[in-house]
C-alpha cells in the first residue's frame, strides 16, 4: 500500500488536505528560499536586512497555515472514517459485532484518534518531501552545482534507507498491534469478571497477570520501536552527515576561490532543507502508522449480508431450521408457525439452540439448511428493517444504553410493576427489574411478532405471572423460549425506590508525580542531542567564514571533526533519547495499571493509562530540554555579543512562554473540552456496540447512532477550533526566533566576522527545541484528568471463618448499602445460617436478595452491625465468564485444580459434555451452560459457603433438580424465584418488605 494508504479513497477530508498542504508547502518552500538569500546576503555585507524580515515573517504565517490544514483535515477525516466504521459493522449486524466488539471499540476511538499524528506529522511532512526537495534541488543547481551534485546523489539513500528499515518494522507494527488489541480485551474481560475474582479472592493474583499483559505490550512495543527508531537514526544520519559533506566542500572550494561566501552560505541554508522534510517524514512514519492500520481495517471490512426488498406480510413459519454451532447444530430441524394471538413455546433442552433460532429469525445468522418464510417469502428476500419493524424480541440478557427506566417504557411501567424505578438509571437495577423494562420496552413496539428468550427466568412468580398476562393481551404471534410455566396471577410486593447519586471522588495527582529516574535520564540524553544539533549549525556557520579568508587547510582540520563528531552524536543520541523515555513511559503504565486494577474500571485502565503513557514524555520533557539547550544557546550568544545574546534571550521567553500561552489563550478550555469529548464519544460507540443487537432489532440503532454522529460533530468542531491555537503557536515560534536572528545580524556591525554567521543560525537552530512546548501545554489538562485517582475506597468485608473457626452465617442487625446509594438497600437484617444447612432467599425483584449474597460474597461491606462469615464460593446470576479456556475459568475458584478434578466439578454441574472441551472458550455457552459452568468454578473453591444466586433460571426443571440434589449436604443460601426449589430447601428467608 502507498505511504498515503487507502485513506484518500476513504476521506474527502484528507483529498482537501493533500491539495492544501501541496500548495502551503510550494509556497513555504519559496519563502525558504528568499531567506536563506537574505540571511546570506546580510552576512556577506551586502544590505537586505528588510527582505529577510519579511521572509521570517512570511515562513510563520505559512507555518502557522500549514498547521491549520492539517489538524481540521485530521478532524473532519476521524468523523468521516468513525460514521463509515460504525455504519458499516452497524450493517454487519450482531453475529459479526458483537465478538469483536472491544476490538472494534478501539479501532473507533484511539486507533482512529491516531490520525491525529497521521495528518498533523506526517502527511505535511510526505507533501513537503515530494514538494521541497525537488524545488530547492533546482535553486541549489543553479546557484552552485556541485553542492547540488551532493545533494542528488545522497537525497535518494534516505528514502531507500527508510522503506528498507520500513519493512522490516511492518511485521513488527502488526504484531505489536495486535498485542494491544489483545491486551485491551483481556482487560475489558477481568473487569467485567471482577466481582466474581473479587468474591474467589482472585483479584491480588490477577493484578500479577495485568503486570505480565503490560510487560508484554512493553515488550513487544520497545521492539517494533527500536526498529521504527532505527529508520530514523538512519534518516539522521544520512542527512547530517550528508550535510556536513556539504559543508566541508564549501569551506574547501571556499579556500580555492571558488565561492563567494554569500553563495556559501545561501548553500548552507538550504541544503538541510532538502533532508529535512524526508527526516520529518520518516520519524513521523512510525508515529502515524497506528493510524493508518485503522484506516487500512476500516478498508477491508467485509460486505454486509444482502437481503431483499419483498413486503413483509404474512405469519412467520419455521420449518426444519439447522444451524451449524461448534460440532453440531443448534438448532437442529425445528419448525413452528407463529399466527397472531398464538403462543409458541419452545421448551427445549439448555443448549439446544433456542437464542440461535430466534437470531436466524431476526437475520442476524446465516441459517445453514431450513427455511424461515415471512409470508410466502423467504426471509433473504424480504426488507429486513420493514421486517424488524415487526418484531419485538427480549434476549437472556438485554443490554441498555443508559438512561433511566422512564425513558425507556414510558406509561407501560405499571403493567409490570417497575413504577417505583421509573427515574433510577437502568445500569443500577436487578437483572429480574432490567428484564422487565426488556419486556415492556418489547411491548411498547406493538409488534405483530413476539419473540422472548426466557422473560420470567429471573422473576418471582407475581411478577412472572404479570409478564404473561401482558404477553398474552398484546394479541400478537408470540414465540417464547422458557423454562417455566405461567403461575397463578398474584399481586406483586412494590419495593420502594433507593435514590442514588454519584458520590464518587477523584483526587488531583501532582504532575511531578511522573517525573523518574529513568525519565530524568531520557530528558539528559534529548537535551544532549538538540545541543548536538546546534553546535553543529554553530561550527558550520564558523567552517564556512573562516574558510571565506582563505586560511591554510590545516586550520580547518578540527572545525571539520568536529561538523562530523557533532552530526554522529546529534543522530546516536537522539535515538537513545527515543528508546529511554518510551521505555520509562510503557514501565510507569505498567505500574500505574497494577495500582489501579482493583479500583478502576475498564476506561481507566486503558485508555487513560494509555493516555498518562503517551502525554507523560510530551508534557514532561519538552521543558526540561528545552529550559537546558536554550539556557546553553543564550550563553553562546552572549559570549560573542551580549546584546545578541539578550535577544536571543527576549526571543526565547516570547517563544517558550508566549506560544504556549497563545495556544491555551486562542481557546482556552478546547483541550480539556476535546479530552471530555473524545471520553463521550468512546463512551456512546461502546454502549452501541455493546448493545447492537437489542439497538437493531428495535431499530433504534438509527437514533443512538445518529447521537453518536451528533458528539462525534461537536467533537470534530473542538478540534477544528484547537487547530487555531496549534499553528498560531507555531508561528509565533517561528516569528520570534527570526526575528532573533534578524536583531542579531542588525547589532553585528562590530563582532568578528568569523562569528556573525553563528549569531545568525543559532536561534534559528533552536525550533526544533522549542516546536514541542505548545504541544506539551495543550497535553497537561488532558494528562491531568487521565491522571486522577479515585478517593480512598471502603475497607473490605472481614472474615471470621478466614482460618476455619466458624463455618456458619451470623449477621446481627446489618445495614448494606451499595456505594453512591442514598439509603441502605437492606436495613436490621439478622441471620443465623448453621453448617449443613440450606437456606432459600425468596423475595419480588428488587427485595435485595442480590444485595445479601454480595454482602456475603464480600463484595459488598456491612454499613451497620456484626457480621460473621466463614469462606464462600461465589455462583452469580451473571456468569462471568471470560473469553479463554474453560479450564483458565475454572480455575479461577483453585489455580492448582487438576483436569480430573475440573472434569468432575463439571460432572457434579450436569456439564458432562463439556468434560472433553477444557481448551474450548466458554462464552460460546448458552444462558444454561454458562451458569453450570459458574456452578462448577465455585464447587472447585476451598470454601464452607455456597452462594447460589438464581443458578437455575436458564435450566430446564429436570436439570435444575438434579444440579440441586448434587449439592446436598452443602451450606448454601441459594436465591430463587421457584417455589418448589424454595419448598425443598430447609429454612427459607423471604426478604418481602425488608426494604420499606
Amino acid at each position: 500500500m502507498s505511504p498515503l494508504g487507502a485513506l484518500p479513497r476513504l476521506s474527502r477530508a484528507a483529498r482537501r488536505a493533500l491539495a492544501g498542504c501541496a500548495v502551503l508547502a510550494g509556497l513555504s518552500g519559496g519563502a525558504l528560499v528568499v531567506q536563506a538569500w537574505a540571511l546570506a546576503a546580510v552576512v556577506a555585507g551586502s544590505g537586505g536586512l528588510g527582505v529577510l524580515a519579511g521572509a521570517v515573517v512570511a515562513r510563520a504565517l505559512l507555518v502557522w497555515a500549514t498547521q491549520v490544514v492539517a489538524a481540521r483535515a485530521a478532524a473532519g477525516a476521524k468523523e468521516e472514517l468513525r460514521a463509515r466504521l460504525l455504519d458499516q459493522a452497524l450493517a454487519l449486524g450482531p453475529e459479526w459485532t458483537v465478538p469483536r466488539g472491544p476490538a472494534l471499540t478501539v479501532l473507533a476511538t484511539k486507533g482512529l484518534d491516531a490520525l491525529d499524528d497521521y495528518f498533523t506529522g506526517y502527511l505535511p511532512a510526505l507533501v513537503s518531501a515530494a514538494v521541497a526537495p525537488l524545488g530547492i534541488g533546482v535553486v541549489l543547481a543553479a546557484v552552485d552545482w556541485p553542492s547540488a551534485l551532493v545533494v542528488g546523489l545522497t537525497l535518494p539513500l534516505v528514502p531507500l534507507f527508510a522503506a528498507l528499515v520500513g519493512l522490516r518494522t511492518k511485521d513488527r507494527v502488526a504484531e505489536a498491534s495486535a498485542t494491544e488489541q489483545r491486551v485491551a480485551h483481556h482487560l475489558r474481560e477481568l473487569v467485567a469478571a471482577r466481582p466474581v475474582l473479587t468474591a474467589f479472592r482472585r483479584v491480588d493474583a490477577q493484578a500479577e497477570t495485568i503486570r505480565r499483559l503490560s510487560e508484554s505490550q512493553r515488550r513487544s512495543t520497545m521492539g517494533t520501536l527500536r526498529v521504527a527508531f532505527a529508520s530514523a537514526l538512519t534518516l539522521e544520519l544520512v542527512a547530517t552527515l550528508s550535510v556536513a559533506l556539504v559543508a566541508v566542500l564549501i569551506g574547501l572550494r571556499l579556500i580555492g576561490g571558488d565561492l563567494s561566501l554569500a553563495v556559501g552560505l545561501f548553500v548552507l541554508v538550504l541544503a538541510p532543507e532538502c533532508y529535512l522534510p524526508l527526516r520529518q517524514a520518516g520519524a513521523a512514519h512510525h508515529a502515524s502508522e497506528a493510524g493508518m492500520r485503522a484506516v487500512r481495517e476500516i478498508a477491508e471490512l467485509p460486505p454486509p449480508r444482502v437481503f431483499g426488498t419483498s413486503a413483509p406480510v404474512g405469519p412467520l413459519r419455521v420449518t426444519g431450521l439447522r444451524v451449524r454451532r461448534r460440532d453440531g447444530f443448534a438448532p437442529d430441524g425445528v419448525t413452528f408457525t407463529a399466527r397472531p394471538g398464538e403462543v409458541v413455546h419452545l421448551d427445549t433442552p439448555s443448549a439446544s439452540g433456542k437464542s440461535t433460532l430466534f437470531a436466524a429469525v431476526l437475520g442476524f445468522v446465516a441459517p445453514s439448511s431450513g427455511s424461515i418464510l415471512v409470508g410466502a417469502h423467504e426471509l433473504s428476500e424480504v426488507d429486513i428493517e420493514a421486517w424488524r419493524r415487526r418484531v419485538a424480541w427480549v434476549p437472556q440478557t438485554p443490554r441498555f444504553t443508559g438512561g433511566t427506566v422512564r425513558e425507556e417504557v414510558g406509561d407501560l411501567a405499571g403493567l409490570l410493576n417497575l413504577t417505583h424505578v421509573l427515574d433510577r438509571p437502568i445500569a443500577e437495577l436487578s437483572t429480574g427489574e432490567r428484564q422487565r423494562v426488556a419486556v415492556a420496552r418489547a411491548l411498547c413496539r406493538d409488534a405483530d411478532v413476539l419473540l422472548l428468550d426466557e422473560p420470567t427466568a429471573h422473576q418471582d412468580p407475581a411478577n412472572a405471572a404479570r409478564i404473561h398476562a401482558a404477553i398474552a393481551a398484546t394479541g400478537a404471534a408470540v414465540v417464547i423460549a422458557s423454562h417455566r410455566v405461567a403461575e397463578a396471577a398474584a399481586e406483586p410486593v412494590p419495593v420502594r425506590a433507593v435514590n442514588t447519586t454519584n458520590r464518587e471522588s477523584y483526587q488531583r495527582v501532582p504532575l511531578r508525580t511522573l517525573v523518574t529516574p529513568r525519565l530524568l535520564v531520557g530528558a539528559a540524553l534529548g537535551a544532549a542531542a538538540l545541543l548536538a544539533g546546534v553546535a553543529l549549525t554553530a561550527t558550520s556557520a564558523w567552517l564556512i567564514a573562516k574558510a571565506a579568508t582563505q586560511p591554510p587547510i590545516l586550520l580547518l582540520g578540527v572545525a571539520v571533526v568536529g561538523v562530523r563528531a557533532f552530526g554522529l552524536a546529534r543522530a546516536g543520541l537522539r535515538y537513545a533519547e527515543r528508546l529511554v523515555t518510551h521505555d520509562a513511559a510503557f514501565r510507569a503504565a505498567s505500574r500505574r495499571r497494577v495500582r489501579l486494577w482493583r479500583t478502576e474500571d475498564y476506561r481507566r485502565l486503558t485508555t487513560d493509562v494509555d493516555t498518562v503513557r503517551d502525554l507523560t514524555p510530551r508534557v514532561v520533557l519538552p521543558p526540561l530540554v528545552a529550559t537546558v539547550v536554550c539556557v546553553a544557546a543564550v550563553a553562546v550568544q552572549w559570549a560573542i555579543l551580549p546584546a545578541a545574546g539578550l535577544a536571543l534571550a527576549i526571543a526565547v521567553a516570547a517563544a517558550g512562554l508566549g506560544a504556549p500561552a497563545v495556544a491555551l489563550a486562542v481557546d482556552r478550555y478546547a483541550t480539556l473540552a476535546l479530552s471530555a469529548g473524545r471520553r463521550r464519544v468512546a463512551d456512546r460507540v461502546l454502549a452501541l456496540l455493546d448493545a447492537a443487537p437489542d439497538l437493531i432489532a428495535f431499530g433504534t440503532h438509527v437514533r443512538h447512532r445518529a447521537e453518536v454522529a451528533a458528539e462525534d460533530a461537536t467533537l470534530a468542531r473542538q478540534a477544528r477550533r484547537q487547530a487555531l491555537s496549534a499553528g498560531a503557536a507555531s508561528a509565533l515560534i517561528t516569528l520570534c526566533l527570526g526575528v532573533a536572528s534578524v536583531v542579531a545580524l542588525g547589532l553585528a556591525g562590530g563582532v568578528d566576522p568569523l562569528l556573525v554567521p553563528v549569531l545568525a543560525l543559532v536561534p534559528l537552530a533552536l525550533a526544533e527545541t522549542l516546536a514541542p512546548l505548545p504541544v506539551a501545554v495543550r497535553q497537561v489538562a488532558p494528562l491531568r484528568a487521565a491522571l486522577a485517582e479515585r478517593g480512598p475506597r471502603p475497607p473490605e468485608i472481614q472474615r471470621s471463618g478466614e482460618h476455619r473457626q466458624n463455618r456458619g452465617v451470623a449477621l446481627r442487625g446489618v445495614d448494606i448499602r451499595w456505594p453512591g446509594a442514598a439509603a441502605p438497600t437492606l436495613r436490621n437484617v439478622t441471620l443465623d445460617v448453621s453448617p449443613g444447612t440450606h437456606l432459600a432467599v425468596v423475595g419480588p425483584s428488587g427485595a435485595g436478595k442480590s444485595t445479601l449474597v454480595a454482602l456475603m460474597a464480600g463484595l459488598l461491606p456491612a454499613e451497620r452491625g456484626g457480621v460473621s462469615l466463614p469462606r464462600a464460593a461465589w455462583v452469580p446470576q451473571e456468569p462471568y465468564l471470560v473469553a479463554t479456556t474453560l479450564r483458565e475459568n475454572l480455575r479461577i475458584a483453585d489455580p492448582h485444580a487438576t483436569d480430573d478434578q475440573l472434569r468432575a466439578a463439571l460432572a457434579l454441574a450436569e456439564l458432562p459434555a463439556w468434560a472433553d472441551r477444557l481448551d474450548d472458550d466458554p462464552t460460546t455457552a448458552s444462558g444454561g451452560e454458562a451458569q453450570r459452568i459458574a456452578l462448577a468454578r465455585a464447587l472447585l473453591a476451598d470454601a464452607d459457603l455456597l452462594l447460589l444466586d438464581e443458578p437455575t433460571a436458564h435450566l430446564d426443571e429436570p436439570t435444575a433438580a438434579r444440579v440441586l440434589a448434587n449439592l446436598k449436604g452443602r451450606t448454601i443460601v441459594h436465591v430463587t424465584h421457584r417455589p418448589e426449589e424454595a419448598a425443598a430447601a430447609d429454612a427459607v428467608l423471604d426478604l418481602t418488605g425488608a426494604r420499606r
